[in-house]
């Protein structure tokens, strides 16, 4: 069972907040488009600003993008305290700038050796991969999954808080509900239509070995990456 002596209190002002053990493995579920990059982002902004150390995983959007996205929530400081293990410059053949990056999205072994490095020094500290989809598409969903249960164990031995972002509606049930089981926790994102607007909504869906509301929260206007033009 989890441990909640410590508590992260996560504010999604002025209309929702969520209280998470520290050291949990927590998946962010959504369909694409749903902000849950930035959710992720703004998650680990709040940390920064309580100088605990934060790491970002990206194998979807440059460290560029990543941080132009951070500075909208906190600013140049959080910004250049954000560290970032860059799994984009593989793709475009370009030679990273980050301390850490991944040489390559197929070899998942490496990858978890990279994000283990990357998180030696992060006592209490946080970290995000974003996201799991993208691994789904170099290697096979089962590949993933045992991928993920190393990778929760290990960080969570460190103390590190983790968030692994998942895109709905793209995997089977099967993987979806593996996956589940393979964290300590389910964050899950949607929107919805009110009044001709469209309102994002979150819940904590689940949360081992603890009773949890799991009533959908509203939470305010979250800024999507704008992707680099070509």
């Amino acid at each position: 069972m989890l441990a909640i002596s410590d508590l992260i209190t996560v504010n999604f002002a002025p209309k929702g907040i969520l209280e998470i053990p520290r050291g949990s493995q927590l998946l962010i579920l959504g369909p694409p488009g749903v902000v849950k990059t930035a959710l992720a982002l703004r998650y680990l902004a709040d940390r920064l600003q309580n100088d605990e150390p934060a790491l970002f995983a990206t194998t979807l959007w440059s460290p560029i993008q990543v941080r132009d996205t951070m500075s909208q929530f906190g600013g140049k400081k959080l910004n250049s305290s954000l560290n970032i293990v860059d799994g984009v410059s593989c793709v475009t053949a370009r030679p990273s700038e980050e301390t850490f990056a991944f040489q390559n999205l197929y070899d998942l072994n490496t990858i978890n050796l990279v994000l283990q490095q990357a998180i030696t020094a992060m006592k209490n500290g946080h970290l995000c991969l974003d996201n799991l989809t993208t691994l789904m598409t170099y290697s096979t969903p089962l590949s993933v999954i045992k991928f993920l249960q190393v990778l929760c164990a290990r960080v969570k031995d460190r103390g590190v808080t983790g968030l692994y972002l998942l895109e709905t509606g793209v995997h089977s049930e099967e993987v979806v509900n593996t996956l589940r089981f393979s964290v300590d926790g389910v964050i899950e994102i949607q929107d919805e239509e009110e009044k001709n607007q469209l309102v994002h909504k979150i819940r904590l869906a689940h949360l081992r070995g603890i009773q949890v509301d799991t009533r959908w929260l509203v939470y305010n206007e979250l800024k999507p990456l704008k992707r680099l033009t070509k």
